[in-house]
């Protein structure tokens, strides 16, 4: 490392300047030497270094300016300082660690220490480049993967949208012509287009949280026909599990500003995790009502096994079904929670999650108060009526 390392050397006193350079060239680092401030910049900027060391004190350009022009410089920013002071007073460190130094030696000077300081202040630099690098390069891994996955899933959603129609048209020819076999063939094919279809818009949309805030399309929307949306999503799939979908709504004329689609699909979400990691015949409860505060709460509730507490704050990570292996038993990417948790965020909402094991789990959405759109009296006696 030292024979590699270029250090220069800023000090207006030349008996200082000579014992350091000497010191310096025996553990075997290139040095540069310089009178002041002005001269060390220009050197500096000229020549480059691995390493600046520094008097505080000095003609022309102290050390103090010289750290802060080498901190502003995009190019030599990086570029750790040492700084040497003999200064009585208690504030010149202080000041000089404010400036931007990387450490300080005072006169003095114990040379072996001097040795030492310098091993350790490159060494911590090399270390320090290595983590810059390591950091640029997985945040460029991830920029690609998330431009990969968002490329691909709309290049995706084209032709499944495709094999989904079609599908649908032969599976209508087919009921005219009874031919109830490949009937059922071209209904698998329009199942699994859907399916795969679901899982792209899936991970586009995790994708777009992964960024930053999901982008909602905001309209006055009611709520019965948020949860009948929702419900007739998810009723098939609730059916053919056995589980009974039972739907409690304080009122259904209650208004509010949303993007329908999207709290719809949260609430599919939950559903569906109600459903999915339970046993046949459980009761899933799906209620809408007012809090005290003003909120609008919506709950998913069911009487399933539960989580244990301590599986509980990890399950809202993405991927974290507690199998993800190619042989698990339950079907999904583990992304419900995480995506039902977006949504709600877009919307200023929270998603709070609590669950017994053997009793149950719960999650509620509360959508902000100020989301509701209150009646005018003149509605409220129209409804009345």
């Amino acid at each position: 490392m030292s024979s590699q390392s270029r250090v220069l050397l800023v000090d207006d006193d030349p008996i200082m300047r000579e014992l350091a350079q000497s010191k310096l060239e025996e553990a075997g680092y290139a040095v540069a030497v310089a009178e002041n401030g002005a001269a060390g910049l220009e050197t500096l900027r000229r020549d480059g270094a691995d390493l600046v060391i520094s008097d505080l004190e000095m003609p022309l350009m102290n050390g103090f300016e010289l750290i802060e022009v080498i901190r502003a410089d995009p190019e030599l920013k990086e570029t750790p300082v040492i700084v040497i002071t003999g200064s009585d007073h208690a504030n010149a460190v202080e000041r000089a660690f404010a400036a931007g130094a990387t450490s300080f030696l005072a006169k003095p000077m114990n040379w072996t220490l001097f040795s030492q300081a310098v091993m350790f202040v490159l060494r911590a630099d090399n270390d320090q480049k290595a983590l810059r690098v390591a950091r640029d390069q997985a945040e460029e891994g991830a920029k690609f993967k998330d431009s990969l996955l968002s490329v691909m899933s709309h290049e995706l959603r084209t032709p499944l949208n495709a094999i989904i129609g079609f599908g649908q048209l032969l599976g209508e020819q087919f009921q005219k012509q009874s031919d109830h076999l490949h009937r059922e063939y071209a209904d698998y094919i329009v199942d699994g287009g859907k399916r795969l279809l679901n899982t792209v818009s899936d991970m586009l949309l995790a994708s777009d949280a992964r960024s930053g805030p999901v982008t909602i399309n905001e309209a006055d929307t009611l709520v019965g026909e948020i949860i009948d949306s929702a419900n007739a999503l998810v009723s098939g799939a609730a059916a053919a599990a056995g589980a009974e979908l039972k739907i409690k709504i304080q009122d259904r004329d209650l208004e509010i500003c949303c993007d329908r689609s999207l709290i719809a699909r949260a609430l599919v979400k939950l559903i569906e995790n109600a459903v999915k990691f339970s046993p046949r015949g459980v009761e899933v409860l799906v209620a809408v009502a007012r809090t005290k505060k003003g909120d609008v709460a919506i709950m998913v509730k069911d009487n399933g096994p539960g989580i244990a507490a301590d599986k509980l704050k990890d399950i809202a990570k993405p991927f974290a079904q507690s199998d993800m292996s190619l042989r698990r038993s339950k079907e999904g990417l583990g992304l419900g929670l995480p995506l039902a948790q977006a949504i709600a965020a877009a919307h200023g909402a929270s998603l709070r999650l609590d669950s017994v094991p053997k009793q149950g789990t719960r999650a509620v959405i509360f959508l902000p108060a100020e989301r509701v759109r209150e009646k005018s009296p003149a509605a409220d006696a129209q409804s009345a009526a």
